[in-house]
């Protein structure tokens, strides 16, 4: 799950669970433009641009299938809960409502994470995925637009097929949200349901109120320029890289596992 601010998360949950980084919403009284990172910002959702973020996606024969996972994996979508092996989410529900729609919701236990609706246009191009993320504090409802690179076999659902970012995305400002606190070689960020302070130069700390065994790493690479680096079990999942210029906030966050990435710019609030 691409790691920018928790719009993108709540996005990538709804759609597929494609990835597993951790997104947070800081809280600080520090707001005095300093020209530092702490403070607080809001996403410049217009800004973002997608690059190499390919979605692979096959619903036929009863099953649904995500094949751009990490790892790729499949159940049933009779719109029953099937048990998942994925971090984060253990339950997942697939219904396919006509031709050109498909509804899916995930959770973990009782506790239902996000749900959506995906539809397809009259012509096949054009994937629409309007989500509704319950996962953290508050409640993160947008949609995101991707266009057809390959189709799907004969006979599958019009789900079916590549996809790829359009870079179309709404999200509510519960998403966009976030703050960050540098403190001499204390770096926090909280959020949505998450938070974490870790040493910079420091080892990797776990990402509190996340359930995906995620854990984070920080660096300073240069003048106001910060790394995070996720990983699980040893093996890094992304990289998030933030340089700020006054009161502008310049991030990428780039998927180690699928050389996938996401530039995006905030302002200070």
């Amino acid at each position: 799950m691409k790691k920018i601010v928790t719009a993108v998360v709540a996005a990538s949950l709804c759609t597929g669970l494609t990835a597993c980084g951790d997104s947070a919403e800081v809280e600080t009284e520090e707001t005095a433009s300093d020209g530092t990172l702490t403070g607080q910002w809001m996403v410049n959702v217009d800004s973002a641009e997608f690059e190499n973020e390919t979605r692979d996606y096959l619903i036929a024969d009863g099953v649904w299938e995500c094949r751009s996972c990490t790892p790729p994996y499949q159940v049933t979508a009779d719109g029953e809960w099937q048990t998942i092996d994925r971090p984060g989410a253990d339950g997942a529900k697939i219904e396919v409502v006509d031709d050109n729609t498909v509804r899916t919701a995930f959770r973990l236990g009782e506790e239902e994470l996000g749900t959506s609706v995906w539809t397809v246009s009259e012509d096949g191009q054009t994937l629409t995925v309007e989500f509704t993320d319950t996962a953290g504090d508050e409640t993160v409802t947008g949609s995101e637009t991707y266009t057809r690179t390959s189709a799907g076999p004969e006979g599958a659902h019009a789900v079916s097929g590549q996809w790829t970012h359009s870079g179309d995305i709404n999200v509510s400002d519960a998403g966009l949200r976030f703050s960050y606190s540098v403190d001499g070689d204390q770096y926090s960020y909280t959020g949505n349901g998450s938070s974490f302070t870790a040493t910079i130069g420091g080892e990797p700390v776990p990402i509190e109120g996340s359930n995906t065994n995620t854990m984070v790493a920080v660096e300073e690479i240069g003048p106001n320029s910060y790394r995070e680096t996720y990983s699980r079990d040893g093996e890094v999942l992304s990289v998030a890289e933030m340089t700020v210029e006054g009161d502008t906030m310049s991030g990428v966050s780039m998927d180690q596992r699928d050389n996938s990435s996401v530039r995006y710019t905030a302002t200070r609030q």
